[in-house]
C-alpha cells in the first residue's frame, strides 16, 4: 500500500506541475493580449515649401538703357572720341553698367574677362586698354586713370593682347548699385605708318555668379 500511495502522490505532483504551467502560460497570453488591445496612437504633419531663388544681370551699353545681351560678341561699344580712325598717342573711352535684373533675389559677384582675343594681331600690337571699376555716375575720361579713381580692373595702358586677369566685383540683389566699368584704348605713339587702314575687334564678357 504504501508504494502504490507514493506512486499516486509523484503523478499527482506531476499532474499539478503541468496545470500550474499551464494556467501561468495562460496568464502571460492574457497579459499581452490586453496590452495590444489598450495601445493608442496619434499623428503629426508638416508640409515644406521651396522656391528657388531667381537670378541674372543685364548691361548698358552705350548708354542706351538696360538689357540682356547674353549672345557673344553682343552690341559694338561706342568710344569717344571714336576708335574707327585712331593715330599714334589718341586714346579713346567708352562706359559699360552692369547690375542684377530686378526678379534677382539674391546676391552675387560679377568678372570680366575677355571672350576672344583680337582679330588682328599685327594692329592689337599696337594697342593698350585700361579698365577701371568706377562710381556711378563717374565721366570716363583721361581723368579716371590719372586720379587711379575707383578700383583696377586692367593695369594701365596693357596690351591688347593681353587677356583681362582675374578680378572680382560684388553685385547687390533686385538690379540695385551698378557697377560702372571705364575702359580705356590707346594707341602706341610708335605704331608704325604700315598698321594705317587696320582693322581689330576684341570681345569681352562680364559673368555674373550668385552667391548661392
Amino acid at each position: 500500500m504504501g508504494r502504490h500511495a507514493a506512486q499516486r502522490r509523484s503523478r499527482t505532483s506531476r499532474w499539478l506541475v503541468r496545470l500550474r504551467a499551464v494556467l501561468a502560460g495562460g496568464l502571460v497570453l492574457g497579459i499581452g493580449t490586453t496590452a495590444t488591445l489598450a495601445a493608442w496612437n496619434d499623428s503629426e504633419y508638416a508640409t515644406a515649401t521651396v522656391t528657388a531663388s531667381r537670378f541674372g544681370i543685364e548691361g548698358n551699353i552705350n548708354g542706351t538703357g538696360y538689357a540682356e545681351h547674353a549672345t557673344s560678341p553682343g552690341p559694338t561699344l561706342v568710344f569717344s572720341p571714336v576708335t574707327s580712325a585712331m593715330s599714334p598717342s589718341t586714346s579713346s573711352y567708352t562706359t559699360v553698367l552692369v547690375r542684377t535684373t530686378a526678379l534677382t533675389n539674391i546676391g552675387g559677384s560679377l568678372v570680366m574677362s575677355t571672350s576672344s582675343a583680337p582679330s588682328d594681331a599685327t594692329l592689337a600690337a599696337q594697342l593698350t586698354y585700361s579698365v577701371r571699376s568706377v562710381p556711378l555716375g563717374t565721366t570716363c575720361d583721361a581723368n579716371v586713370f590719372t586720379n587711379s579713381t575707383g578700383t583696377q580692373i586692367v593695369a594701365t595702358n596693357t596690351p591688347l593682347t593681353t587677356a583681362v586677369p582675374a578680378n572680382t566685383q560684388t553685385l547687390s540683389t533686385l538690379g540695385a548699385n551698378p557697377l560702372t566699368y571705364c575702359i580705356r584704348i590707346s594707341m602706341l605713339s610708335t605704331a608704325p605708318s604700315t598698321v594705317q587702314g587696320l582693322t581689330t575687334n576684341v570681345t569681352w564678357a562680364w559673368t555674373g555668379t550668385s552667391s548661392a
